[in-house]
Order: structure tokens, then sequence, then C-alpha cells
């Protein structure tokens, strides 16, 4: 089943950034905007930009949010000779707009007193003239998006919220007042650039997850409460933050809970910036839960493995071998049905602990509360939800086959070859496909036991429901959980199961017979070996009779026959071409495919049931033409 391309990511064009005043100390307050926000509905996909813009207003509103502090060595540019020097030998372009600063001066490297005579005209130049000198640094030097970048998160800030630029020095200064400085009435968002390059090894740390850690070692309490932790960094790709949020937790060892990457690319999107910003006020909380349920989870999985292993062999045999021998029903299909029961019932007891389950209850309410402002699912998250419910319908071919698992409820087939594949769902009350232990069905002949009806794929977008009971949706079937399909009761056709239980037999699914049995199959359970049995002895008749006319009437006469009585997988007259006979073995373009997983394979049982059962109403003859 193909997924969906992914959509393309837009970019916005960068916006300029301002330059700073010499007595402006190491750190740049913005104050807020002016501009009004009004409240606009809450759309689907992404967020338009002015939508965007307001949701962050309502976000920040909502949590109280009142200030931003943002931590870039970036933050502070240098205006001394050393300076010019650096953005000259890595533009020589930038000669030509820095030469009104510096009259008379050759702006060369080849220049042997060009720091003297640059460091001689800087102090000529007034305030003014610091301020425009460094503003063409700033675009002049190699890391002008960067310092784009940051006069762009000024532009994306919500009303009421002032945002303070601090390089590391600063920080290092007034860490603990900025700290002391948030509450619950007063939160604040603390942005750390990663990549910090500093020098100064007294200010005991050198990159933004440095930072971070101190905070959770010393701060725990006020992440998520407080103030939020993210990166803004522009050494995550816009779109992967999760991915490099995982890595970043490896590699600097830092608890997921505690931050979220930002990637500064999102800073020329304004609705991957609101939607980065979300996911880090909203992890604090999530990740609580998670780490709550994880906890639960492993203490339920060690008191689950202890209880299996003190299971008496007796019992144990009886549920799994003699139970599974009687009924048809693979050993390791019961095995892992016990350990369902076990396992469920130790996972809610240990959810349902009085401190677990209000600290849980407690980070939902939070995340919840986070939720209600209004967040449209990405594309790319849409998608992975589509999948994991996919995954929760479907069974995929390869967990069906790879141990044989006998035919069920809902198996799903191709059939045919080519532009004639199509596809089918198996239909069948349980009870009656079960194989008991001396290899044979309880009405292995009637032709009412199971049914095959077609399945026909939905155009992408299309969710239209079923029609009066004549049809059956699957919804998330295929393209990664994104496109339905229906199911066509009227065209179902009765099922041969001594053909599609050849699927059981082939680790592929495929529905064929070797002539001679394969001695390194491993079959689910002794009801299905002498399955096995039957089988060949029913396709083994046919056999005899195709070689005996063969024997009689030379090949085409045996060609002929085969063709007319080998058996097909169900009556409908299409049915014939399925299927060919060679020395013995039969081999069909049929192939077991995946399977419905209950309770929908159920479902689709019930369906098919009122289907045959609906009112049938005599024709009104009153009515006129």
């Amino acid at each position: 089943m193909a997924n969906p391309p992914k959509p393309a990511k837009a970019k916005a064009a960068a916006a300029p950034v301002a330059a700073q005043p010499t007595e402006l100390p190491p750190e740049a307050t913005f104050p807020p905007m002016t501009a009004d926000a009004e409240a606009a509905p809450v759309g689907s996909g992404e967020p338009a930009v002015d939508d965007a813009s307001v949701r962050l207003a309502q976000l920040f509103s909502h949590l109280k949010i009142t200030k931003i502090v943002f931590v870039d060595d970036k933050a502070e540019l240098e205006t001394d000779a050393g300076a010019v020097i650096k953005v000259l030998a890595a533009n020589e372009a930038a000669k030509e707009p820095l030469a009104a600063f510096f009259p008379g001066v050759a702006l060369t490297l080849d220049n042997d007193a060009l720091q003297e005579q640059v460091t001689a005209r800087l102090g000529e130049l007034d305030a003014g003239g610091v301020a425009a000198l460094r503003g063409v640094l700033a675009a002049q030097s190699d890391d002008a998006a960067e310092r784009e970048a940051l006069g762009r998160l000024q532009d994306l800030l919500p009303v009421d919220t002032t945002a303070h630029l601090l390089t590391p020095n600063a920080w290092h200064e007034r860490r603990d007042e900025l700290i002391g400085e948030c509450t619950e009435e007063c939160r604040t968002l603390f942005l750390f650039d990663q990549e910090l390059e500093v020098d100064d090894a007294t200010l005991g740390f050198a990159k933004g997850s440095d930072i971070i850690r101190d905070m959770a070692e010393k701060e725990k309490a006020g992440f998520g409460t407080r103030w939020f932790c993210g990166m803004l960094t522009h050494t995550v790709a816009k779109g992967d933050e999760v991915t490099s949020w995982r890595q970043l937790a490896k590699s600097e060892s830092l608890n997921l809970r505690f931050f979220m990457p930002i990637a500064k690319g999102a800073l020329d999107d304004a609705p991957a910036f609101y939607g980065a910003v979300y996911r880090t006020l909203i992890n604090s909380h999530c990740q609580t839960m998670k780490s709550l349920a994880q906890g639960a989870f492993e203490e339920a999985l060690k008191d689950a493995l202890e209880r299996f292993a003190d299971l008496d062999p007796i019992d144990f045999e009886h549920m799994v071998v003699n139970s599974s021998e009687v009924e048809g029903v693979s050993e390791l299909e019961t095995l892992i049905r016990l350990y369902g029961i076990i396992q469920k019932d130790q996972v809610k007891s240990q959810i349902l602990q009085q401190a677990r389950v209000g600290e849980f209850a407690a980070a939902a309410r939070s995340a919840k509360d986070i939720a209600d402002i209004g967040r449209a699912l990405s594309a790319t998250s849409q998608e992975r939800l589509h999948k994991l419910r996919q995954e929760e319908l479907y069974e995929s071919d390869q967990l069906v086959n790879s141990y044989n698992d006998p035919l069920r409820n809902g198996d799903l087939f191709e059939i045919g070859e080519g532009d004639d594949l199509k596809l089918w769902v198996l239909i069948a009350q349980p009870c009656d496909l079960m194989v008991r232990s001396n290899g044979k069905r309880v009405r292995e002949e009637n032709f009412k036991v199971a049914v095959l009806a077609p399945l026909r794929t939905r155009p992408l977008g299309d969710e239209a429901g079923a029609k009066d009971g004549l049809n059956f949706s699957l919804e998330h079937f295929d393209h990664g959980g994104a496109q339905s399909a229906i199911v066509l009761f009227a065209d179902a056709t009765p099922a041969n199961l001594q053909v599609l239980d050849l699927a059981v037999f082939n680790k592929d699914g495929h529905c064929q017979l070797a002539a001679a049995p394969d001695p390194a199959m491993s079959l689910p359970s002794r009801a299905w070996e002498r399955r096995d049995a039957e089988l060949r002895n029913h396709f083994g008749k046919v056999t005899k009779q195709i070689e005996a006319a063969r024997k009689a009437h030379k090949d085409a006469a045996a060609n002929l026959l085969a063709a007319a009585i080998i058996p097909r997988g169900a009556p409908k007259k299409t049915f014939a071409k399925y299927g060919a006979y060679d020395g013995g073995a039969f081999r069909y373009p049929i192939r077991r495919c995946g399977r419905i997983r209950d309770p929908l394979a159920a479902s689709l049982l019930t369906a098919y049931s009122r289907f045959l059962a609906r009112d049938a109403y005599e024709h009104d003859f009153s009515k006129a033409e």
C-alpha cells in the first residue's frame, strides 16, 4: 500500500534587520507591537499567515506568556577594526558599502596599515555613524542570514509580548534574575541557540543544551509551569524538529520533556513558526503523560511476565496446546491471546494507581487547555495518524502469512494478474472457518459457509458512506491510511475454502500446492497438519483423473480436462480462468495480502448478515408512470 507524496515546504522572503546603536548593552529589548489582532475561526491544514499570528497571540495570552528571552551569540556585533577586516576577508564586495565610513583608506588586505587606519577612522565616528556602520557590517557579514533571522523574530511576536535578545555573557549575568521573574501569572518562553560559539570557559556553558540542562537540574519544577524552553537554531531543518529533538536528547543527555528544537528557517514561515512554538509549549505536558504511561507499561510488563512464568504447566498446556487443537486454532494465536489478557489487566492496574492517575489527568488537562486554542494538523501529522489508524484496522500480509495463520473472517485476497488484478475479502462466520482436530470443517461442502466479496478503493479524498446496506466502508484502507474502500455485498460469490486454504501453506500467501509436501514446513497446529493431508487427498483425486486422461488420450485431452475440473476459487464464471495444473501441482493467481482486524471484521460480517436479511417489498402497481 503506497504512501502519498509529502507536500513541498514553502519559503518566505527574509526581512531586514535594524541596526543597533552603540549605547545599547549586549541585550536588545524589543518593545511590544501595536497592531491589533482579532480572533479568527480555526481552519484545517496549515493556517494562513494572519491566522497563525492571531493564534500565536491567543496562545500566549491564554498561557500568560508575557516574555520571550532569546540567547544567541549573534546578538551583539563588534564594530572594531577586527570586525571590519573579517568582513572584508570574507566578502570582497563589502569594500564598496564600507568605503563611505573610511575615506582615504585602501580597504584591501594588501594594505599593511589597514588595521591602524581603520582604528583611527572608527575613533572619528559619532554614535549615529557607529550604528550605521554596524548595520552595514551585519548585512555584509557571512552570518548575515542569521542576524536577519533575529530581526524577523520580532515581527512574529504577539502584541503584548516583549522579547529580550541576549548574548551568552548577558545571559550568564542575568540568569537568576530572569528565572526569578517567571511566575504562573507571567510565564516566559526561553529560546536558546544551540551553537553559541562561546570562548569564555568561566560561563559554564558552550551550547544551548548546556543552559537547558543546568535549568533542568536546578529548577526542574518550573518547566511547563513557569516557563517553556526551546532551541531556536540553524542546525535543525524546518520539518525535522521531532527527529532532531530525539537525536539531541541522546547526544546532549537531555530529557525530552525539557526542550523542543525550533528551526530558524521557520522564522520565514509564520504558520510553520506557530506550529513549532505550539509543539514546544505542549511538549512538557505530553512528555509527562508519556513518561507516566511508559513507567506503568514497564511495571506492567514486569508483573505480566512474572504472572506468565508462574502459570501451572498443566494450565498452560491445556490453554495453548489442547484447546487450540480442538478448535483448530494456531497455538501462537492462543499464546498471544493469553498474554494479552494478562498484560491488559496489569497495565490498567498500574495506570489506575492514585498518584499516577492524578498526575496523568493533570497533564492531560493542561495539554487540552493548550489544544483548545486551536492547532490544525499539518499534512505530515495527518499522514502519521492515518498510518497508525491503518495499522489498528488492518494486519499486514507478513504478520498474517509468515507463520501460516489459518483463514479468518476479513482476510484480504489479491485475485488475478496484471490489469486483471482485483481485491476481494473473505466473509464468514468464524466458527464455520475453524478446522477441527480431524483436519475438516463442520460444514465443509456448504456453499453458505463463506463468501468472497469484491473490494473497491475510492478516489483519494472521497469519503462517501456506504449506501442502503449494499456496501460496507473500510476507512483508512490504502495509501498510508489516507484512502478508503468499500465492500460490494451484491457482487459476493461463495468461496471455495479448499482453494483459499492453500494460502495458509505458503509464507508468501499464494494459493498453490506443490506436487510433493515440503518437509521443512512448520504448520500452526496438528489440526492443520491433518488439513494438509485432507487437501492433498482432495487435489490428488483431481490429479489422478487428469493423469489418467493423459495416459489414455495424450496431453491435449489431459489439458482440456484439467481446465474443466480443477477446483475453482469460487463458482463465479470469471474464476474459471484463475487456476492452472502442472504435473500434480496446482497454482492460482490468488494471494492473501492482509487482514481486516476485529472489531472491524466482525462489523463487516454483521453488515453482510443484515444485507442477506434485508426486507423486500412488492412493487407499487398504483403509481403512475
